[in-house]
């Protein structure tokens, strides 16, 4: 299932995650931000050319005293750029298939590419409390500072996962699964890095057959 970016015609007034403040976001917001304010880019999967999930994707800075010293320590001292998730929302028909943690392979893809042409130290994000062990799985961090995110209920969790805990990450989730769908999962993540198409998969696959 491969991922692109937002266009007008998307049919988002279908999509319902069940977090009627996710649902207005996507539903609403998101082309705004992206077509009008240039403040963000939102990123979809579909089924049958209706989005089933999505991932806000936006520039960022953090100040290097906010991570973790083993990251802190080969940083400068002056704000560095990350990738933010600014949001995230699976809708509720397809959760539990994995579609999350395929956003989360597309924001570490798109945080390679901003690393080599602009700049990145890796992706951040505001969690909402019951979101944070997902994040954790996958190669995210916990900040020793509070998020400065506001709004109503418990108050976000900010996590941080640098483009090497997001590949740790990628793996650690493999746990479970059978010894075909681990080797699966880490060609796929090296097909991607090296943004090869589908005839050299093919040609990848041929010669590993031979």
């Amino acid at each position: 299932m491969r991922a692109r970016a937002l266009r007008k015609a998307d049919r988002r007034q279908e999509f319902d995650s069940g977090e009627p403040a996710t649902d207005l976001f996507f539903r609403e917001y998101a082309g705004q931000d992206q077509w009008r304010h240039y403040v963000g880019v939102t990123y979809c999967l579909f089924d049958s050319g209706r989005p089933i999930a999505f991932a806000t994707l936006s520039a960022g800075s953090l100040d290097p005293g906010e991570l973790p010293p083993e990251v802190r320590e080969r940083l400068p001292r002056h704000a560095v750029p990350v990738l933010r998730l600014a949001r995230l929302g699976v809708d509720r028909r397809h959760q539990g298939r994995g579609l999350g943690r395929e956003l989360l392979y597309v924001a570490s893809d798109i945080a390679v590419k901003m690393r080599v042409r602009a700049g990145c130290t890796g992706v951040l994000v505001d969690a909402k409390p019951d979101a944070v062990r997902f994040y954790e799985r996958h190669g995210f961090r916990r900040l020793p500072i509070t998020s400065r995110v506001a709004g109503a209920g418990a108050r976000p969790v900010r996590l941080f996962a640098d483009l090497q805990h997001l590949v740790r990450g990628a793996m650690t989730a493999s746990e479970g699964l059978t010894a075909t769908d681990s080797l699966a999962l880490e060609f796929r993540r090296r097909a991607r890095e090296l943004s090869l198409t589908h005839e050299e998969l093919r040609s990848v696959v041929d010669k590993l057959l031979d």
